[in-house]
């Protein structure tokens, strides 16, 4: 039986790069930056280190990963982050320079607001009622 998601793979431009938006811009904490070979970084990051989640972020090497870096969804929301305070979230990332597509907003049980990465993946900034 399956009971959780446990990594989400994220296809990235340049590790350090994509490491240094995710912690200073997201404020997310580096879970395991493991060499496992000279081709091999296992490097996880989510927004609290004891995530059940967490994203791997992996250089895209060959030119059909390269095409997808910041549009692994087609264009739609990759993936929507719960806050419990997305008002001051929101503040605080826009201070950072996170772009965002509108401003908090209501939705179907609560507010939301779309930003995306430093490669323009889509995600959603949620907080339910």
């Amino acid at each position: 039986m399956i009971t959780k998601v446990a990594q989400i793979t994220l296809l990235v431009k340049d590790l350090e790069e994509a490491k240094k938006f995710y912690m200073e811009k997201l404020g997310f904490s580096v879970c395991t930056d493991q060499m496992f070979s000279p081709d091999w970084r296992y490097l996880t990051v989510a927004p609290q280190k004891d995530n059940a989640t967490v994203f791997e972020l992996v250089k895209a090497k060959r030119p059909e990963q390269q095409k997808l870096v910041g549009n692994q969804s087609g264009g739609q929301i990759f993936v929507m982050f719960q806050s419990n305070d997305i008002e001051g979230d929101y503040i605080a990332m826009k201070e950072k320079g996170i772009v965002f597509h509108g401003t908090p907003t209501t939705v179907p049980g609560g507010k939301g607001v779309g930003f995306e990465d430093l490669y323009g993946n889509q995600f959603d900034l949620y907080q339910p009622d």
